[in-house]
């Protein structure tokens, strides 16, 4: 039986890094090529945010280093289809005729809520700790384990 990848050539995605300073950032990319080689599936990744980079390699199940290499089946899958648009409830407009994926957001940010936040040319996956107003909270980065204030 045939292994499926959940990804496409031509696809936009988001990779990312283990690399120190960079570990729970996204970074928007376009698939460019596929393929299976020594037994790992391989994607050749154009960054969007970094135009002067080459195309990258990448190596699609990885271990992390900060786990033990004795834990052999703790892989990570390094790519993420690219995040749909996020829309308020108060913004849907004739919802029959649309077709493409959507988020659509009910209510208010709440402390507890996973949240994407943009910077630096990638997305910092983090939860939120603390509302300070409408458009100002404080998150918890996931796996640098830094704080930080971030506009809604």
């Amino acid at each position: 039986m045939d292994f499926h990848l959940p990804f496409e050539v031509g696809q936009s995605a988001e990779a990312k890094s283990f690399q120190q300073g960079y570990r729970g950032a996204w970074f928007r990319c376009k698939i460019r090529e596929i393929k299976q080689s020594h037994g790992h599936w391989n994607a050749l990744l154009e960054y969007f945010d970094f135009p002067d980079e080459k195309l990258t390699g990448l190596r699609l199940y990885q271990r992390p280093p900060y786990v033990a290499k004795s834990k052999s089946s703790t892989r990570q899958l390094m790519l993420r289809p690219s995040y749909p648009p996020i829309i308020r409830e108060s913004e849907i407009a004739n919802e029959s005729l649309r077709t493409e994926v959507r988020v659509v957001i009910q209510g208010a940010w709440q402390v507890g809520d996973l949240v994407d936040w943009w910077s630096s040319g990638c997305y910092w996956s983090g939860k939120l700790t603390k509302i300070i107003n409408n458009v100002k909270a404080r998150v918890h980065l996931m796996k640098c384990m830094s704080k930080i204030c971030v506009h809604l």
